[in-house]
């Protein structure tokens, strides 16, 4: 055994004589052959004397190459820096559950925070689908920022799917005119003129549509909205939240016949591609320009409308989408044998602590033991 050891000596010394010979390909492989080998004498090292707390060995070396990597930081470039970033977001993952693992008591899957932004934001949701239809064609000029939906009501081929739904054909916000503004006066009439704007499209492409026989037209009739004012900057997540939940088809965001809210001076200035909205819908002069290829066809994205909500089915009742909204807030139920609990409340006191947790309370594993005087 020990003639082996001190061959093994030998050799490293004798790689060491000879590495700054090496080519960078032949140092490479001498290095994975080294890394092979070091893997098996611990291996071996730990057969022949097996650490009393291998649990602690493991820690200790964790913490020594922790502080190996933060002195490598400082001369990592910028690509290099990014993986190991990435790296350390798994291992911390991995640190977490196992932790988790270890604690007797379990974690809750969330914390319920009313300060948090996203459950701002489906509480928003909430109070959007209460409010009551209105017609897009007469809703008044008022003050307020917020967010909104918009309804489909009519027999347009494209959208039979949704008509008549409580899922909306598109959703949107409304930004304040201030960011610091508090009341709804401050935040102007901006809902206003989001659906003002949307409801001068609709009128434009069913005048055209109509005058020119073109295709099947829309009515500005056929759709309601709800909106609502909200606290500044409310609007931000919950446009977010209702997007997700409704997914609907006007939105840019499912990529189907987005375009309705495309603004521009010229064709030059919004690229060289009519919008899906513009290709179905055609009649806004500025994205009619010969200089505008149509990347689509009406027949596509019928066919797209049709696919997009055999997977995403519209809700037919507000019942539907309220459970939709409120299952985000429930929590995992935990639970343990009958066994197990009434041994932890053996153990159990008052306050939620086991006996025997109090601070300078001895380890299980190692208790104090009184020496003569």
């Amino acid at each position: 055994m020990l003639v082996a050891i001190i061959s093994i000596a030998e050799g490293l010394a004798a790689i060491r004589q000879v590495t700054p010979e090496l080519t960078p390909g032949v140092a490479r492989n001498i290095a994975k052959e080294l890394l092979g080998l070091v893997t098996d004498m611990v291996a071996l090292k730990n057969d022949l004397s097996p650490s009393k707390r291998p649990e602690q060995d493991l820690l200790a070396e964790i913490s020594k190459q922790m502080l190996e990597l933060r002195k490598l930081v400082p001369d990592l470039k910028r690509h290099a820096g990014r993986k190991v970033f990435t790296g350390l977001e798994v291992v911390m993952a991995e640190a977490e559950a196992t932790r988790a693992a270890l604690d007797p008591i379990k974690m809750p899957a969330a914390t319920f925070d009313p300060g948090d932004p996203d459950t701002a934001g489906r509480l928003v949701s909430l109070a959007l689908i209460s409010q009551p239809h209105a017609p897009l064609a007469t809703v008044a000029r008022t003050y307020g920022s917020g967010v909104y939906a918009i309804y489909y009501r009519g027999p347009h081929r494209a959208y039979a799917g949704i008509s008549g739904t409580e899922t909306p054909i598109y959703v949107g916000k409304a930004d304040p005119a201030s960011s610091a503004a508090k009341t709804a006066r401050e935040q102007g009439p901006r809902l206003f003129g989001r659906l003002a704007d949307h409801r001068k499209m609709i009128r434009l492409v069913e005048r055209y549509a109509i005058d020119n026989a073109v295709g099947e037209a829309i009515h500005l009739a056929h759709f309601t909205c709800r909106k609502l004012v909200c606290a500044t900057n409310a609007q931000l997540v919950a446009e977010r939240h209702l997007i997700d939940i409704f997914k609907p088809i006007w939105n840019q965001e499912t990529k189907i016949c987005w375009g309705i809210s495309k603004h521009g001076d010229t064709a030059e200035m919004r690229g060289n591609t009519r919008s899906p909205w513009d290709v179905i819908h055609p009649g806004r002069l500025l994205f009619m320009s010969e200089k505008l290829a149509s990347g689509t066809t009406p027949e596509e994205i019928e066919r797209s409308i049709a696919s997009h909500l055999i997977a995403n089915p519209p809700y037919h009742d507000r019942a539907a989408i309220i459970e939709r909204v409120i299952a985000a807030f429930a929590q995992e139920v935990v639970t343990t044998s009958a066994e197990t609990q009434e041994l932890e409340d053996a153990l159990m006191k008052d306050d939620g602590t086991e006996v025997g947790d109090e601070e300078g309370d001895a380890p299980d594993d190692e208790a104090t033991v009184s020496k003569p005087d």
